[in-house]
């Protein structure tokens, strides 16, 4: 069979979206994101802030250089950056075989199987590219809540929740498939149902899936929106045994001021009293949030300010990343910008004291006999991970031997670093 590669760029909804094309082209060709040559290269772009778009520029030029070494035939853009300049790359990427538009799934597959026959539900016959035991579910797309300095709902549209059948039904289809963890994502998850069904259904959702679930399944919940998770739904987290203790809380911000310029909808207090909440209710929650430094009108005393809440908030994970001036976005305009040489300074700032928080919380896992779900075989080390951690961006446990990939161990933890734990079998 000839050979496709895919580059999927950017968060884990293109991800989804990567392997729904590789599952609709699986039939006829070979599909992976690790093919040295073949018929042709899919990018898959991001273009949500300037660092990952100058990734996706420099991924398709290196894809059309290997075109151009007689590697591969054909080279295909899709995804988020050829969403947001379609006109652009048409019209000035000459040496591109075809530019697509965000999820012409369809599109991009006739293009290499011209009798091409759609499926009915593209997600129940999605291709993994990554883990085998690890799956991502996408239960909506989209985002309605317009916050100042993103350009998303432009790319990507209005908050669309997917039918509830369909999602079950790829649960039902991943759980035979013996897959050991499923990963909830959306631009946003909190607002499940609010569109499709006129209700939010996130927890009855929730209730449904943990029971296909059962035991032996992890399920993980990324991406809510902070200012609509309510104590009902930390409640149902907190009793609900096969959802994990883990909840991505991206906060953005932390001060009152920046957050209305944001518009957030949150204040300082409210997050506070949230995680307060949350860390009462839930003793071993992980919590995960992302930091925006450099918004305009964060002074010293601001971003000091910030500094104090993360030190007070104690996020298990934390990812931060300096401001990005958007076009189609309203805080391009704002006035009080920070230099860029500013915000990048305080990125590192903020992650210097996240590294000394995240290694004073591993210290105290040392002893601990964790459950450990094996990622990959490295050398002489079995790498897995906790209930805590999300695949790529966390912690991971290292231990010595060779472990069954996508299997749960029981690991003491017997060392640990500001971002991996070391364990040995019990």
């Amino acid at each position: 069979m000839k050979k496709i590669k895919i580059i999927t760029l950017g968060c884990d909804k293109n991800l989804v979206d990567s392997e729904i094309i590789a599952g609709q082209l699986s039939n006829k060709y070979e599909v992976s994101p690790d093919f040295n040559e073949g018929e042709a290269i899919i990018v898959n772009t991001c273009g949500f802030i300037g660092d990952a778009k100058e990734e996706s520029i420099d991924t398709i030029f290196r894809a059309v250089e290997q075109k151009n070494f007689g590697k591969f035939n054909k080279v295909f853009i899709t995804g988020c950056l050829a969403e947001r300049y379609y006109k652009d790359l048409k019209k000035d990427l000459k040496e591109v075989d075809g530019v697509y538009h965000l999820k012409d799934f369809k599109g991009i597959v006739k293009e290499l199987i011209p009798d091409y026959k759609p499926s009915k539900d593209l997600f129940n016959e999605r291709l993994a590219l990554e883990m085998g035991h690890v799956a991502y579910v996408r239960i909506s797309d989209g985002c309605n809540h317009n916050c100042s300095y993103c350009a998303i709902p432009s790319i990507r549209g209005k908050y669309k929740s997917r039918a509830e059948e369909s999602i079950l039904s790829e649960v039902k289809m991943l759980k035979k498939a013996k897959v050991k963890e499923i990963i909830l994502i959306g631009q946003e998850i909190s607002s499940y149902g609010t569109d499709l069904y006129k209700e939010n259904r996130l927890i009855k959702l929730l209730t449904e899936i943990s029971k296909i679930a059962g035991e032996g399944m992890w399920i993980r919940l990324l991406y809510s929106h902070p200012p609509l998770v309510t104590e009902e739904f930390i409640d149902f987290i907190a009793k609900t045994d096969n959802i994990c203790n883990y909840l991505d809380f991206p906060i953005e911000h932390s001060e009152t001021e920046i957050l209305k310029a944001m518009y957030r909808n949150d204040t300082r207090e409210d997050l506070l009293e949230k995680i307060k909440y949350m860390r009462k209710t839930i003793p071993n929650i992980a919590l995960r949030t992302s930091i925006i430094t450099g918004f305009p009108g964060e002074t010293r005393k601001v971003f000091n300010n910030m500094l104090k809440f993360i030190k007070e908030a104690k996020f298990e994970r934390l990812g931060v990343f300096a401001f990005s001036p958007e076009e189609d976005t309203d805080a391009i305009d704002l006035p009080n910008r920070v230099t860029r040489k500013t915000a990048l300074k305080r990125v590192s700032e903020i992650m210097d004291i996240q590294q000394e928080l995240s290694y004073e919380f591993n210290q105290t896992l040392i002893g601990n006999i964790e459950k450990v779900l094996i990622d990959r075989v490295d050398g002489e080390y079995s790498i897995g991970r906790t209930f805590r951690d999300t695949p790529d961006v966390d912690c991971e446990v290292l231990i010595k031997g060779d472990l069954d990939v996508g299997e749960f161990y029981d690991v003491k933890i017997v060392d640990a670093t500001e971002f991996d734990l070391y364990g040995e079998m019990v």
